[in-house]
C-alpha cells in the first residue's frame, strides 16, 4: 500500500492499543456517531468524549447548514443542488450500532460463502472471481462482489437449473445484495466525514466522495468479522487511501509516479525538520533525515516544479487568468507567426535591392545585422559622414522601400 496507510497496519495498531485497554472501551468512548472522532483517528483514542446522548442527538440532527450551503453547484428547479439532496438523504439513514454492524458483516460473509460454494458446484472458476477484470486482492483472499453477483445472475439464466434450485439461488443472491447495500448505505456518512478532511481545489468535493465510496466497497469485500475490531475502523483506511490516490492523480497537470511524490513529500518534510534543528538543508543532511540515497535526493530536487494552467484564475472573482498576465510575445498564434516570417522575408529582399550605402545605413540604424541599434551620429562616424547626411540617406532608403512595397 506504500506510505498511505495499509489496512494490514491495523493488526499492529490494535496490538499496541489493546495494551491501553482500547478494545474494552464502551461504545460511547470508542465510536462516536457525531463523526468528529474521525479527525483524530491517527492519534490515540481519547477518554474525554462527550456523553452518548449528545452525540446521538448531533448525529440525528442532520448535516451542518454550512456543509450543505457551501457546495458551489448550480441549483435545480427545486432550489437545491444534487450535492445538497445527496447529503440530506444520507442524514436520513439510520447508523448501525456495533451489534448491528457485527451481525450484518457476519451475515454478509456467510451469504458470500454460500454463493461461492454454489458457483463452484456449477463449475465456475473461483480464480476468475478473484482476478478477472479487477485488481489482484492480495493476501486478504477477498472476492470481487461485482463479479460474484454477475456470475450468479448468469447462472440463474441457465436452463439446467430446477425451479427449486433457481429459487434457492435467487433468494441467497437477494439477501446478499440487500446486506451489502445496507452496509454501504449506513457508512456513506463515514465517507463524507473523511472526504471533508481532504478538500482540495484540484479535485471537486463530489469526486472525492465518489472515490471514497470506491474505498468503502473495497473494505466491504475484504473485511472479516473475526479480525476483532469495528468495520468502520477498518474501512477508514481504505476510504482514505482511495481519496489520497485521487488527489495524487489530479494534483498536477503532469502526473508524477506515486513513489516520486512520496519521496518528494519526505524531502520537503525533512527540509523543515533539518532547519528546525538549526542545520543547513544540504543534500547530505536530507539524505540522513529521509534515509534516501544521496543521488536520489539530488535527482528529485532537479525535477521541475508544479505546472499550472494558463486558464487558472488569479483572483477570487475569477475575472482574470494567468493568460492575461503572460508576456505578449507568448500570445502569438500560428497564423501570426507565419505572417511575420513572410513579412521579414519580403523586407530582407527589398533591403537587398537598395544601393550599398543606403542598405548599410538601414542595417546600422535598425540593427538588422548586429542586433544593435545605432544613432545617426554613430552611423556618420562609421561611414565618414555627417549626422545630417546619414539622416538623409536613411530617409531616401525608406522612400525607396515604400515604392517597392506598393
Amino acid at each position: 500500500m506504500g506510505a498511505i496507510g495499509c489496512p494490514e497496519r491495523l493488526k499492529n495498531t490494535y496490538r499496541s492499543r489493546s495494551q491501553q485497554k482500547v478494545k474494552h472501551l464502551s461504545r460511547e468512548n470508542f465510536y462516536s456517531r457525531d463523526e468528529d472522532w474521525l479527525k483524530d483517528t491517527d492519534n490515540t483514542l481519547s477518554d474525554n468524549c462527550s456523553n452518548a446522548d449528545d452525540r446521538d442527538q448531533a448525529a440525528d440532527a442532520g448535516p451542518d447548514v454550512e456543509e450543505i450551503h457551501s457546495v458551489g453547484e448550480p441549483l435545480s428547479e427545486s432550489g437545491t443542488t444534487p450535492m445538497q439532496s445527496y447529503l440530506k438523504h444520507l442524514y436520513r439513514l439510520q447508523l448501525l450500532t456495533p451489534e448491528e454492524e457485527h451481525s450484518t458483516t457476519c451475515l454478509l460473509r456467510d451469504l458470500e460463502d454460500k454463493l461461492i460454494i454454489i458457483l463452484q458446484q456449477y463449475g465456475t472458476q473461483l480464480v476468475q472471481l478473484r482476478s478477472e477484470g479487477v485488481e489482484q486482492r492480495g493476501s486478504t483472499g477477498a472476492y470481487d462482489h461485482g463479479l460474484i453477483i454477475e456470475r450468479t445472475e448468469v447462472l440463474l439464466t441457465l436452463d439446467h437449473l430446477s425451479r427449486r434450485e433457481r429459487s434457492r439461488l435467487g433468494g441467497v443472491l437477494k439477501r446478499f445484495q440487500k446486506q451489502r447495500k445496507k452496509l454501504i448505505q449506513c457508512n456513506l456518512r463515514l465517507v463524507i466525514a473523511i472526504a471533508k478532511r481532504f478538500r482540495n481545489p484540484s479535485v471537486p468535493f463530489i469526486d472525492l466522495i465518489q472515490e471514497g465510496n470506491v474505498g468503502l466497497m473495497k473494505a466491504i469485500e475484504r473485511f472479516k468479522p473475526q479480525m476483532g475490531y469495528r468495520f468502520s475502523t477498518y474501512a477508514y483506511w481504505w476510504i482514505q487511501q482511495e481519496i489520497q490516490l485521487a488527489l495524487r492523480r489530479n494534483e498536477d497537470l503532469v502526473r508524477q509516479p506515486a513513489n516520486v511524490q512520496d519521496d518528494l513529500r519526505a524531502i520537503y518534510r525533512a527540509i523543515g525538520e533539518v532547519r528546525a534543528l538549526g542545520l543547513p538543508a544540504s543534500d547530505e543532511n536530507l539524505a540522513k533525515q529521509t534515509g534516501l540515497d544521496l543521488e536520489r535526493i539530488q535527482s528529485l530536487l532537479k525535477l521541475p516544479g508544479p505546472t499550472g494552467s494558463l486558464d487558472d484564475p488569479v483572483a477570487d472573482d475569477q475575472s482574470s487568468t494567468r493568460l492575461d498576465y503572460a508576456p505578449a510575445d507568448e500570445l502569438y498564434n500560428t497564423d501570426e507567426l507565419v505572417t511575420n516570417q513572410e513579412l521579414a522575408e519580403r523586407l530582407r529582399e527589398a533591403v537587398a535591392r537598395l544601393p550599398a550605402r543606403q542598405r548599410t545605413v538601414l542595417n546600422l540604424r535598425y540593427g538588422l545585422v548586429s542586433d544593435r541599434d545605432c544613432s545617426f551620429r554613430v552611423i556618420g562616424e562609421q561611414l565618414g559622414l555627417s549626422q545630417e547626411r546619414a539622416r538623409q540617406l536613411h530617409s531616401d532608403a525608406l522612400r525607396q522601400l515604400k515604392r517597392q512595397w506598393r
